[in-house]
């Protein structure tokens, strides 16, 4: 019985069992085939059956059922065949060392462009997947209308693990700076009694949980138990060998801030480059849990300040325990949420998502990147790529006239048309494979650069590279071999393997418009790629450079700022006052003032602000900063209303509705969202502002002129500025003049030493630091520019090839044009006017599509620079230049040399 008509084998599998096996075998193995499709159709279904037919086709493929025509086949005359055409593309590519190197060298480019953005990708979307449960971890994250933060409430971790059975554990995180400033003196008293101190930064308060929820690896000390106990510490590698040397230093104590002490529980690996949060120190949060009580205390649910991390159950579903956050912020933030008018709602975000997926959200303790930047860098390896692959095309099929010959030959003496393209396939493939050769070579050489470009620490070492590599970054790299040498390849195989016998060989060959045609048209495709990345090039580095220029309000290039000391005793005050009164001594000194932060970092404290008779629902957001009355002076911040601090202001003011209050600035930012028009009308208000669990009254003795707190790409930030006279702060900022900035802060170390023994002298100028802020910009700016480069360098390569050869081809024109009294420029224009065009044309196609991209992207930044027309002008100009320049080159070359030589042969 005729099986169904729709029951056959599908029919791409058919065909390429046809095409591929030998004549011999067809019948046989096709025949068994169908019988075990159509019994398949019967037992298992249509699609099982036509699933296995296919699978059972590519399994067949041997060297047995090759059919012999192919070069690939094991028999005699195969192997002759295939050392034929090894033989034959050898030939060609040493007998056109010009082309060959062309070729090779801009597919190398290419590759090893393509190379390098694979292995940034692969470093970026690495972030955080290290950890042996990735893929169950999760930060809770708080949004509301007013503000999106990367952390919650210290209640929210033990709430979620209490009411959430998908939720096996919680950890929270918080940074010292909430309890103790930025920076905290850890010093280590060896038994001889010497004293050996560090200022660190990157110090945490954790739950003991957070060792056993993430992966991250010790060297010494065990992680489930490392931080059970309040007075316990971890300290990584570099921290260690800073202390100890390589000694194994657990047991062993270290004193905070010069009173405190902790026992070292463990040693961690230095934390790698490819986890989004980074620390030296682990303290356990249980010295800090004391403060608060349980979890349901009102404490753990109004201080949103702590990173939260939950590891759900293998089995539970993410989607499930989102579904019951809201009822949860309900159950605990209800209250606040009705008092302040505000809609908070808790989101679990996957901790692979962190690096690159995550909105923008406040208090995020590192840079995050950019996941539409690192595919903008695909892009740009693909277009070079593409580039190159034109380049082959083009050289091959406008070297067509030479291989014409050959090709008429080869078909005369009954080389099959298949046979010929599977030749002209087989020199692509070694063309390609030369290429990545010289690739990885390139490769090699350039990543230690490529990470000091990058700031990223991607493996330097070949061994690395090919081990460390998943299996897609190889799937990926074997798809562009392929492609370029089967699809790049593929025209001019077939626009060489089609010429006629009988025209070739009787001398009337000619290039064929399609062919000019098709060669214009992608020329043109690498004139609009290379436009556009020259004035995309342009764009970033010009936004970076406005940025980095731009009036910030202050004068940052002549502040340099010390850490305050941290290790003091009872007489400390009275240090500090001598310590001011020698530094002012200095005649290079212009002033110094104490702080709480400086410019450059986002401030850490941030609470509400609202007007005397305002509503709780009227609460902003403001940042709190404790300055003296030198701030302002010494940043050179201007007032725009009101008076600066006095000595006798303090921090000493009433809770809620009760007398004096106490003084505070505001910044103009501010006045916005206090609703005065004008910073004199914001004088002597009345404002209530929450400062720890409270609120206070305050009154504003003056407005401050907005200053850039962070870096341009985010606006001005609100700031409610304390009186703190006699306050250390976390900073001292000294006002230095250009002469002699070395022997002043030889002077300045020497007074800090003598005010303040046993506390380390640390000092950086702040124009440096506040300009860390776009480091990845300016990272970014560099690495798409060199990779603009490189594709402009690889088209460039291929326009050279194209103007040689077809100044190679009109050498007789030229000589005949010479003789009638032709000039050399009148040559060049000639010949060079075909690409002038193109690249005008190219210019109107890039250049609308460079705006608008431009215009987007600058809207991502809260201050840009203009587009201006040197964007647009720049690029076509240099273009315009490259193309007439290669093509001029070549022509001058060839016009200065004898004509008697070129017509010779006539």
């Amino acid at each position: 019985m005729a099986p169904e008509r729709e029951n056959r084998p599908p029919k791409w599998a058919n065909t390429l069992l046809e095409w591929y096996c030998s004549p011999r075998f067809i019948e046989e193995i096709q025949g068994d085939l169908q019988e075990a499709f159509y019994k398949r159709c019967k037992e298992q279904g249509r699609r099982t059956a036509r699933f296995h037919f296919a699978l059972d086709v590519l399994r067949s493929i041997s060297f047995k059922t090759l059919d012999f025509q192919y070069p690939f086949s094991p028999t005699k005359n195969a192997m002759a065949m295939f050392r034929n055409y090894l033989i034959i593309g050898y030939r060609n590519i040493m007998g056109n060392k010009v082309f060959s190197l062309i070729n090779i060298a801009g597919l190398a480019i290419g590759i090893a462009a393509c190379f390098l953005i694979m292995q940034y990708v692969q470093f970026e979307r690495s972030y955080d997947t290290f950890h042996t449960n990735a893929d169950r971890i999760y930060r809770v994250t708080i949004n509301s209308d007013r503000e999106s933060s990367a952390t919650n409430h210290p209640g929210a971790g033990p709430a979620l693990k209490a009411e959430f059975p998908g939720v096996e554990d919680y950890a929270r995180v918080v940074h010292q700076s909430i309890f103790m400033g930025n920076v905290a003196a850890w010093s280590y008293i060896d038994p001889q009694g010497n004293t050996t101190v560090f200022n660190e930064e990157r110090v945490y308060n954790v739950d003991p949980s957070f060792l056993t929820i993430f992966s991250f690896p010790f060297v010494y000390g065990n992680p489930e138990n490392a931080l059970q106990d309040a007075s316990s510490v971890v300290i990584s590698q570099t921290v260690s060998r800073k202390f100890f040397g390589d000694e194994n230093p657990l047991g062993r104590a270290l004193l905070l801030n010069g009173d405190r002490p902790f026992t070292i529980t463990g040693v961690f690996r230095d934390i790698p480059d490819n986890s989004h949060i980074k620390f030296d120190i682990l303290v356990s949060y249980f010295l800090t849990q004391a403060w608060g009580g349980g979890w349901k205390h009102s404490w753990d649910w109004k201080w949103a300040e702590y990173y939260t991390y939950v590891l759900l159950k293998p089995k539970a579903s993410r989607s499930t325990v989102e579904g019951g956050l809201q009822d949860l912020v309900k159950k605990y933030l209800g209250t606040q949420m009705e008092e302040r008018n505000i809609d908070y709602q808790f989101h679990l975000q996957p901790i692979a998502d962190i690096h690159l997926r995550s909105p923008d959200l406040s208090k995020e303790r590192e840079v995050h990147g950019s996941e539409r930047m690192v595919y903008f860098l695909v892009i740009i390896a693909v277009l070079i790529l593409v580039i190159a692959w034109i380049n082959y095309v083009n050289l091959s099929t406008s070297r067509s006239v030479q291989r014409a010959r050959e090709v008429g030959m080869r078909k005369a003496i009954g080389a099959s048309k298949q046979q010929l393209i599977t030749q002209f396939l087989f020199e692509s493939a070694m063309v390609n494979f030369l290429a990545i050769i010289l690739a990885f070579i390139f490769v090699i050489a350039a990543l230690p650069s490529f990470n000091q470009l990058t700031g990223k620490n991607i493996n330097t070492g070949i061994l690395d590279m090919l081990l460390s590599n998943p299996p897609s970054f190889w799937i990926i790299l074997a798809g562009v071999f392929l492609f370029g040498s089967c699809c790049a390849g593929l025209y001019p195989a077939f626009v060489l393997s089609s010429y006629r016998v009988a025209a070739v060989l009787k001398g009337k060959f000619f290039g064929s418009r399609s062919g000019i045609a098709l060669r214009k048209v992608l020329v043109g495709f690498q004139f609009v790629i290379s436009v556009s990345l020259i004035a995309g090039t342009l764009m970033v580095f010009r936004q970076v450079s406005f940025m980095r220029n731009q009036e910030l309000g202050y004068a940052k290039d002549q502040l340099l700022v010390v850490k305050s000391p941290l290790v003091a005793d009872s007489t400390f005050r009275e240090r500090l006052e001598a310590f001011k009164t020698e530094v002012k001594r200095n005649t290079n000194v212009n002033g110094m003032a104490p702080s709480s932060e400086i410019p450059g970092r986002m401030i850490s404290q941030l609470n509400y602000v609202r007007n005397r008779d305002a509503g709780l629902e009227d609460n902003s957001l403001v940042y709190h900063l404790h300055i003296d009355k030198d701030f302002l002076n010494t940043y050179g911040l201007e007032l725009a209303a009101g008076r600066n601090f006095r000595d006798d202001d303090r921090l000493n003011g009433n809770a809620e509705g009760e007398n004096p209050p106490m003084p505070v600035m505001v910044n103009e930012k501010v006045l916005e969202s206090l609703g005065y028009q004008n910073a004199d009308e914001a004088v002597d208000q009345l404002v209530y502002f929450g400062l720890g669990e409270r609120a206070w009254l305050g009154t504003i003795v003056g407005v401050v002129k907005n200053h850039h707190q962070r870096s341009l790409k985010d606006g001005y930030d609100p700031i409610l500025f304390f009186p703190a006279p006699g306050f250390s702060g976390q900073y001292f900022t000294i006002n230095l003049t250009i002469n002699n900035p070395s022997e002043t802060i030889s002077y300045i170390e020497d007074q800090y030493e003598r005010a303040f023994p046993g506390n380390a002298f640390e000092y950086f100028f702040l124009d440096g630091f506040f300009d860390r802020q776009y480091a990845a910009d300016q990272q970014f700016g560099k690495v798409f520019g060199l990779f603009s480069g490189l594709a402009i360098i690889v088209a460039c390569l291929g326009l050279f090839g194209l103007s040689t050869f077809m100044i190679s081809q009109r050498t007789k024109e030229i000589a005949v044009r010479k003789v009638l009294g032709a000039t050399i420029s009148s040559m060049v224009y000639l010949f060079s006017r075909d690409f002038v065009k193109l690249t005008v044309l190219a210019n109107v196609i890039a250049l609308p599509l460079v705006y608008l991209a431009a215009q987007r992207w600058l809207s991502t930044f809260a201050f840009h620079t203009n587009i201006g027309w040197m964007i647009f002008l720049i690029p076509a100009v240099l273009l315009l230049i490259i193309s007439v320049a290669t093509v001029a080159v070549q022509t001058v070359k060839t016009g200065l040399a004898d004509p008697v030589r070129s017509l010779r042969s006539e």
